[in-house]
């Protein structure tokens, strides 16, 4: 396979050994047919936005070269999200042992019922950016033609904390 596309995956859990569960959904999306991790970013600790009452998240962002088109390493990446376990009580923006989300896929804009990409609110997530800037801080956002770095420098989130994760992989 010639992997012609590259795509950045956000990776993100707050339930059980959350670590364990953005290695084990990193390690997951690279045995998927079609796709091959090409890099990933240290670990951070996060405090969750917009549901605060529950526990921190650890997250990481993915980088990946794929023959996947979009909606199909979307499927894929549910998948796996569903083999990890349920999110309890399938509440939006609550907790969940995996979460896996498309940022980027090469320079697409692309905007479905089910699918947008870029994401649409990683340009105001620490928890993304900050691990984003560890492997590709001078990626250019499409949409609003600024690098990851810029972004995050210029981020104005209410001081939400994204911190470097207790361990290395």
């Amino acid at each position: 396979m010639g992997y012609t596309h590259t795509a950045y995956i956000g990776v993100g859990s707050n339930i059980g050994d959350k670590a364990d569960n953005c290695r084990t959904g990193i390690a997951a999306i690279n045995r998927c047919e079609g796709c091959m991790v090409e890099a990933q970013s240290p670990l951070y600790e996060s405090e969750p936005v917009h549901l605060e009452c529950q526990d921190w998240f650890v997250n990481g962002v993915a980088r990946i070269r794929t023959d996947l088109e979009p909606e199909t390493l979307f499927a894929r990446l549910k998948a796996i999200e569903h083999a990890m376990g349920p999110r309890p009580g399938q509440v939006r923006f609550g907790p969940r042992p995996l979460d896996l989300d498309i940022l980027f896929y090469d320079d697409r804009i692309l905007h479905t019922r089910l699918l947008e990409i870029p994401h649409p609110r990683l340009h105001q997530r620490r928890f993304v950016l900050r691990p984003f800037c560890n492997i590709a801080p001078e990626l250019v956002h499409p949409v609003f033609g600024q690098t990851m770095q810029s972004l995050l420098s210029d981020l104005k989130d209410g001081d939400k904390n994204a911190i470097p994760y207790r361990c290395d992989y």
